[in-house]
Protein backbone atom coordinates (compact mmCIF):
# COMPACT_ATOMS: atom_id res chain seq x y z
CA UNK A 1 0.00 0.00 0.00
CA UNK A 2 1.24 3.51 -0.83
CA UNK A 3 -0.09 6.76 0.59
CA UNK A 4 -0.75 9.80 -1.58
CA UNK A 5 1.99 12.44 -1.28
CA UNK A 6 1.85 15.86 -2.92
CA UNK A 7 4.91 18.04 -3.48
CA UNK A 8 6.26 20.81 -5.66
CA UNK A 9 9.18 19.60 -7.78
CA UNK A 10 10.38 22.96 -9.06
CA UNK A 11 12.78 25.11 -6.98
CA UNK A 12 11.51 27.66 -4.49
CA UNK A 13 10.60 31.13 -5.66
CA UNK A 14 8.63 32.61 -8.54
CA UNK A 15 9.08 31.13 -11.99
CA UNK A 16 7.38 30.69 -15.33
CA UNK A 17 6.16 27.17 -14.58
CA UNK A 18 5.63 25.20 -11.38
CA UNK A 19 5.47 21.40 -11.43
CA UNK A 20 3.43 19.62 -8.76
CA UNK A 21 3.79 15.87 -8.35
CA UNK A 22 1.14 13.53 -6.93
CA UNK A 23 2.54 10.12 -6.00
CA UNK A 24 0.83 7.19 -4.32
CA UNK A 25 -2.59 5.55 -4.15
CA UNK A 26 -5.28 7.68 -5.80
CA UNK A 27 -2.88 10.11 -7.50
CA UNK A 28 -4.61 10.05 -10.89
CA UNK A 29 -8.07 10.20 -9.31
CA UNK A 30 -7.12 13.22 -7.15
CA UNK A 31 -5.88 15.20 -10.15
CA UNK A 32 -8.92 14.19 -12.22
CA UNK A 33 -11.18 15.48 -9.44
CA UNK A 34 -9.30 18.79 -9.27
CA UNK A 35 -9.49 19.29 -13.03
CA UNK A 36 -12.97 17.76 -13.56
CA UNK A 37 -11.71 15.57 -16.39
CA UNK A 38 -10.33 12.11 -17.15
CA UNK A 39 -6.63 11.39 -17.73
CA UNK A 40 -5.30 8.55 -19.84
CA UNK A 41 -2.10 6.87 -18.69
CA UNK A 42 0.91 7.86 -20.79
CA UNK A 43 -0.63 11.08 -22.10
CA UNK A 44 -0.16 14.85 -21.66
CA UNK A 45 -3.38 16.83 -21.57
CA UNK A 46 -4.50 20.46 -21.30
CA UNK A 47 -6.56 20.84 -18.12
CA UNK A 48 -8.23 23.55 -16.04
CA UNK A 49 -7.88 23.03 -12.28
CA UNK A 50 -10.94 24.23 -10.35
CA UNK A 51 -11.83 24.91 -6.74
CA UNK A 52 -15.20 26.03 -5.31
CA UNK A 53 -16.55 26.58 -8.79
CA UNK A 54 -13.61 28.84 -9.77
CA UNK A 55 -11.24 28.07 -12.62
CA UNK A 56 -7.75 28.48 -11.17
CA UNK A 57 -5.51 28.15 -14.22
CA UNK A 58 -4.93 26.58 -17.60
CA UNK A 59 -2.31 23.88 -17.12
CA UNK A 60 -0.83 20.64 -18.46
CA UNK A 61 -1.34 17.29 -16.76
CA UNK A 62 1.01 14.36 -17.34
CA UNK A 63 -0.30 10.96 -16.28
CA UNK A 64 2.50 8.45 -15.88
CA UNK A 65 0.46 5.84 -14.00
CA UNK A 66 -2.38 5.42 -11.55
CA UNK A 67 0.02 6.34 -8.76
CA UNK A 68 2.07 9.12 -10.33
CA UNK A 69 0.92 12.26 -12.12
CA UNK A 70 2.25 15.77 -12.62
CA UNK A 71 0.50 19.12 -12.95
CA UNK A 72 2.41 21.85 -14.82
CA UNK A 73 0.88 25.25 -14.07
CA UNK A 74 1.92 28.90 -14.08
CA UNK A 75 4.49 29.74 -11.39
CA UNK A 76 2.51 32.40 -9.54
CA UNK A 77 3.11 31.78 -5.81
CA UNK A 78 -0.50 32.50 -4.71
CA UNK A 79 -1.72 30.11 -7.43
CA UNK A 80 0.77 27.39 -6.45
CA UNK A 81 -0.17 27.70 -2.77
CA UNK A 82 -3.90 27.44 -3.63
CA UNK A 83 -3.46 24.35 -5.81
CA UNK A 84 -1.19 22.67 -3.25
CA UNK A 85 -3.77 23.36 -0.54
CA UNK A 86 -6.55 21.85 -2.66
CA UNK A 87 -4.44 18.73 -3.21
CA UNK A 88 -3.28 18.45 0.40
CA UNK A 89 0.30 19.60 -0.18
CA UNK A 90 2.39 22.54 1.06
CA UNK A 91 4.20 25.52 -0.40
CA UNK A 92 7.85 24.54 -0.82
CA UNK A 93 8.87 27.87 0.76
CA UNK A 94 7.44 26.61 4.06
CA UNK A 95 9.85 23.69 4.16
CA UNK A 96 12.79 25.55 5.69
CA UNK A 97 16.37 24.81 4.61
CA UNK A 98 16.96 22.00 2.15
CA UNK A 99 18.62 18.81 3.35
CA UNK A 100 21.80 19.84 1.54
CA UNK A 101 21.78 23.18 3.38
CA UNK A 102 21.16 21.43 6.69
CA UNK A 103 24.08 19.08 6.05
CA UNK A 104 26.42 21.98 5.28
CA UNK A 105 25.33 23.77 8.48
CA UNK A 106 25.37 20.72 10.77
CA UNK A 107 26.72 21.85 14.18
CA UNK A 108 28.50 18.57 14.96
CA UNK A 109 29.53 15.27 13.39
CA UNK A 110 26.53 13.35 14.73
CA UNK A 111 24.13 15.98 13.39
CA UNK A 112 25.75 15.59 9.96
CA UNK A 113 25.25 11.81 10.10
CA UNK A 114 21.57 12.26 11.01
CA UNK A 115 20.98 14.65 8.11
CA UNK A 116 22.92 12.44 5.70
CA UNK A 117 20.57 9.55 6.54
CA UNK A 118 17.64 11.77 5.54
CA UNK A 119 19.36 12.66 2.27
CA UNK A 120 19.87 8.97 1.58
CA UNK A 121 16.15 8.16 1.79
CA UNK A 122 15.25 7.63 5.46
CA UNK A 123 11.87 9.33 4.98
CA UNK A 124 10.91 7.30 1.94
CA UNK A 125 11.92 4.04 3.63
CA UNK A 126 9.93 4.93 6.75
CA UNK A 127 6.79 5.71 4.73
CA UNK A 128 6.92 2.31 3.02
CA UNK A 129 7.65 0.56 6.32
CA UNK A 130 4.80 2.25 8.22
CA UNK A 131 2.25 1.53 5.48
CA UNK A 132 2.92 -2.21 5.82
CA UNK A 133 2.33 -2.25 9.59
CA UNK A 134 -0.77 -3.04 11.60
CA UNK A 135 -2.40 -0.01 13.24
CA UNK A 136 -1.11 -0.79 16.76
CA UNK A 137 2.38 -1.26 15.36
CA UNK A 138 2.21 2.16 13.70
CA UNK A 139 1.44 3.72 17.07
CA UNK A 140 4.50 2.14 18.66
CA UNK A 141 6.73 3.18 15.76
CA UNK A 142 5.43 6.78 15.84
CA UNK A 143 6.11 6.92 19.58
CA UNK A 144 9.67 5.70 19.00
CA UNK A 145 10.10 8.26 16.20
CA UNK A 146 8.96 11.05 18.54
CA UNK A 147 11.45 10.00 21.25
CA UNK A 148 14.28 9.59 18.74
CA UNK A 149 13.58 13.01 17.25
CA UNK A 150 13.43 14.73 20.62
CA UNK A 151 16.78 13.29 21.65
CA UNK A 152 18.42 14.05 18.29
CA UNK A 153 17.21 17.65 18.62
CA UNK A 154 20.15 18.58 20.84
CA UNK A 155 22.61 17.40 18.18
CA UNK A 156 20.75 19.32 15.46
CA UNK A 157 19.82 22.37 17.57
CA UNK A 158 22.55 22.92 20.19
CA UNK A 159 21.29 23.51 23.73
CA UNK A 160 22.31 26.78 25.39
CA UNK A 161 24.40 26.12 28.50
CA UNK A 162 25.16 29.04 30.82
CA UNK A 163 28.08 28.72 33.26
CA UNK A 164 27.50 30.77 36.39
CA UNK A 165 28.62 31.02 40.00
CA UNK A 166 30.17 33.34 42.56
CA UNK A 167 33.27 35.35 41.69
CA UNK A 168 36.51 33.34 41.46
CA UNK A 169 34.70 30.02 41.34
CA UNK A 170 36.63 29.03 38.21
CA UNK A 171 33.81 29.52 35.69
CA UNK A 172 36.08 31.13 33.09
CA UNK A 173 38.70 28.40 33.54
CA UNK A 174 36.01 25.78 32.99
CA UNK A 175 34.72 27.70 29.96
CA UNK A 176 38.20 27.69 28.40
CA UNK A 177 38.63 23.97 29.05
CA UNK A 178 35.28 23.11 27.47
CA UNK A 179 36.01 25.44 24.56
CA UNK A 180 39.47 24.01 24.04
CA UNK A 181 41.35 27.32 24.03
CA UNK A 182 42.06 30.53 25.99
CA UNK A 183 38.83 32.23 24.93
CA UNK A 184 38.30 34.30 28.10
CA UNK A 185 40.71 35.95 30.53
CA UNK A 186 41.35 34.10 33.80
CA UNK A 187 42.57 36.09 36.81
CA UNK A 188 42.57 35.93 40.60
CA UNK A 189 41.17 39.45 40.58
CA UNK A 190 37.45 39.46 41.37
CA UNK A 191 35.11 40.81 38.71
CA UNK A 192 37.40 40.07 35.74
CA UNK A 193 34.51 38.68 33.64
CA UNK A 194 31.98 41.45 33.06
CA UNK A 195 30.29 40.58 29.78
CA UNK A 196 28.82 37.33 28.47
CA UNK A 197 30.95 35.28 26.07
CA UNK A 198 29.27 32.75 23.79
CA UNK A 199 30.95 29.94 21.84
CA UNK A 200 29.65 26.80 20.13
CA UNK A 201 31.48 23.73 21.38
CA UNK A 202 31.46 19.98 20.73
CA UNK A 203 31.17 17.91 23.89
CA UNK A 204 30.94 14.16 23.45
CA UNK A 205 28.62 13.56 20.50
CA UNK A 206 26.63 16.77 20.94
CA UNK A 207 27.07 20.46 20.21
CA UNK A 208 26.30 23.12 22.81
CA UNK A 209 26.20 26.91 22.78
CA UNK A 210 28.29 27.69 25.85
CA UNK A 211 27.97 31.01 27.71
CA UNK A 212 30.35 32.37 30.35
CA UNK A 213 28.86 35.06 32.61
CA UNK A 214 30.03 37.52 35.24
CA UNK A 215 30.59 36.08 38.72
CA UNK A 216 28.05 36.82 41.43
CA UNK A 217 28.90 38.87 44.55
CA UNK A 218 26.93 41.16 46.83
CA UNK A 219 29.39 43.98 47.43
CA UNK A 220 32.35 45.67 45.76
CA UNK A 221 31.01 45.52 42.21
CA UNK A 222 31.10 48.69 40.10
CA UNK A 223 28.29 49.70 37.74
CA UNK A 224 29.73 47.87 34.74
CA UNK A 225 30.21 44.66 36.70
CA UNK A 226 26.68 44.88 38.13
CA UNK A 227 25.30 45.26 34.61
CA UNK A 228 27.22 42.11 33.63
CA UNK A 229 25.65 40.29 36.57
CA UNK A 230 22.16 41.44 35.52
CA UNK A 231 22.88 40.18 32.00
CA UNK A 232 23.98 36.85 33.46
CA UNK A 233 20.72 36.53 35.36
CA UNK A 234 18.73 37.14 32.17
CA UNK A 235 20.79 34.58 30.28
CA UNK A 236 20.29 32.00 33.03
CA UNK A 237 16.53 32.49 32.79
CA UNK A 238 16.60 31.59 29.09
CA UNK A 239 19.14 28.75 29.25
CA UNK A 240 18.43 25.10 28.51
CA UNK A 241 20.84 24.18 31.33
CA UNK A 242 22.67 26.30 33.91
CA UNK A 243 25.97 24.93 35.26
CA UNK A 244 26.40 26.50 38.71
CA UNK A 245 30.00 26.30 39.90
CA UNK A 246 31.13 27.28 43.41
CA UNK A 247 34.45 26.85 45.25
CA UNK A 248 34.60 23.71 47.37
CA UNK A 249 36.10 25.59 50.33
CA UNK A 250 33.21 28.08 50.38
CA UNK A 251 30.21 26.38 48.73
CA UNK A 252 27.65 28.86 47.49
CA UNK A 253 24.15 27.56 46.71
CA UNK A 254 22.52 28.69 43.47
CA UNK A 255 19.90 31.46 43.57
CA UNK A 256 16.67 30.51 45.32
CA UNK A 257 14.57 31.88 42.48
CA UNK A 258 15.42 29.67 39.55
CA UNK A 259 13.67 27.55 36.95
CA UNK A 260 14.69 25.03 34.32
CA UNK A 261 17.53 22.53 34.53
CA UNK A 262 20.51 23.19 36.79
CA UNK A 263 23.75 21.27 37.26
CA UNK A 264 25.48 22.13 40.55
CA UNK A 265 29.23 21.48 40.81
CA UNK A 266 32.07 22.38 43.16
CA UNK A 267 35.50 23.41 41.97
CA UNK A 268 38.99 23.81 43.31
CA UNK A 269 38.84 27.19 41.55
CA UNK A 270 42.49 26.82 40.42
CA UNK A 271 43.27 30.26 41.75
CA UNK A 272 44.92 29.32 45.03
CA UNK A 273 43.75 27.91 48.34
CA UNK A 274 43.69 24.38 49.69
CA UNK A 275 40.48 23.08 48.13
CA UNK A 276 39.59 19.38 48.45
CA UNK A 277 41.15 17.13 45.82
CA UNK A 278 37.75 15.54 45.20
CA UNK A 279 36.37 18.76 43.67
CA UNK A 280 36.46 19.50 39.94
CA UNK A 281 39.79 20.95 38.80
CA UNK A 282 39.59 22.40 35.28
CA UNK A 283 43.23 23.47 35.17
CA UNK A 284 44.88 20.40 36.69
CA UNK A 285 42.54 17.73 35.27
CA UNK A 286 40.88 19.22 32.17
CA UNK A 287 39.89 15.88 30.61
CA UNK A 288 38.15 14.80 33.79
CA UNK A 289 36.37 18.17 33.99
CA UNK A 290 35.13 17.82 30.42
CA UNK A 291 33.94 14.26 31.03
CA UNK A 292 32.09 15.26 34.19
CA UNK A 293 30.32 18.22 32.59
CA UNK A 294 29.39 16.14 29.54
CA UNK A 295 27.88 13.41 31.72
CA UNK A 296 25.95 15.89 33.87
CA UNK A 297 24.60 17.75 30.84
CA UNK A 298 23.39 14.54 29.24
CA UNK A 299 21.76 13.59 32.55
CA UNK A 300 20.06 16.98 32.84
CA UNK A 301 18.70 16.83 29.28
CA UNK A 302 17.91 13.07 29.39
CA UNK A 303 20.15 12.37 26.41
CA UNK A 304 21.64 9.05 25.31
CA UNK A 305 25.38 8.85 24.82
CA UNK A 306 24.82 8.77 21.05
CA UNK A 307 21.88 10.61 19.38
CA UNK A 308 22.37 8.84 16.03
CA UNK A 309 20.37 5.77 15.02
CA UNK A 310 21.93 4.73 11.69
CA UNK A 311 19.56 4.98 8.73
CA UNK A 312 16.55 6.08 10.82
CA UNK A 313 14.00 8.77 10.06
CA UNK A 314 14.34 11.75 12.42
CA UNK A 315 12.36 15.00 12.58
CA UNK A 316 14.83 17.78 11.86
CA UNK A 317 13.07 20.80 13.38
CA UNK A 318 10.11 21.96 15.46
CA UNK A 319 7.73 21.94 12.48
CA UNK A 320 8.53 18.32 11.68
CA UNK A 321 8.24 17.31 15.35
CA UNK A 322 4.80 18.96 15.48
CA UNK A 323 3.86 17.08 12.29
CA UNK A 324 4.67 13.78 14.01
CA UNK A 325 2.51 14.86 16.94
CA UNK A 326 -0.41 15.44 14.59
CA UNK A 327 0.11 12.01 13.04
CA UNK A 328 0.01 10.40 16.50
CA UNK A 329 -3.16 12.33 17.35
CA UNK A 330 -4.82 11.20 14.11
CA UNK A 331 -3.93 7.58 14.85
CA UNK A 332 -5.33 7.93 18.38
CA UNK A 333 -8.64 9.02 16.80
CA UNK A 334 -8.63 5.87 14.67
CA UNK A 335 -7.67 7.75 11.48
CA UNK A 336 -5.00 5.40 10.19
CA UNK A 337 -4.91 6.75 6.63
CA UNK A 338 -4.69 10.34 7.84
CA UNK A 339 -1.81 9.42 10.12
CA UNK A 340 0.03 7.78 7.23
CA UNK A 341 -0.65 10.76 4.98
CA UNK A 342 0.75 13.10 7.64
CA UNK A 343 3.85 10.96 7.95
CA UNK A 344 4.37 10.93 4.18
CA UNK A 345 3.89 14.72 4.12
CA UNK A 346 6.49 15.23 6.83
CA UNK A 347 9.17 16.36 4.43
CA UNK A 348 9.17 17.52 0.83
CA UNK A 349 12.63 17.31 -0.75
CA UNK A 350 13.69 20.39 -2.73
CA UNK A 351 15.17 19.31 -6.03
Amino acid sequence: MSVLAVRELTPRGAGGVSVIELRGAGAREALENLCATTLAIGTLRLVRPRAEGEELDEALAWCESEERVELHLHGSRPLVRRVLAELGGRDARDEGPSLEQRLAAAPCERAARIVLDQLEGAHERACAHFAALATHEIGAELAALAVRSDRARHALEPARVVIAGPVNAGTSTLFNVLHGGERVIVSAREGTTRDAVVERIALGRYAFDLVDTAGERDGGADELEREGQHLGARLRAGADVVVWLSPADRPTPPPLERSGRWVVLQSRADLGGADPLSALSSREAPAAARALVEARLREALDLPEDPWTPGALVALDARERAHIGRARAALARGEREQALALLCGLRTPVR
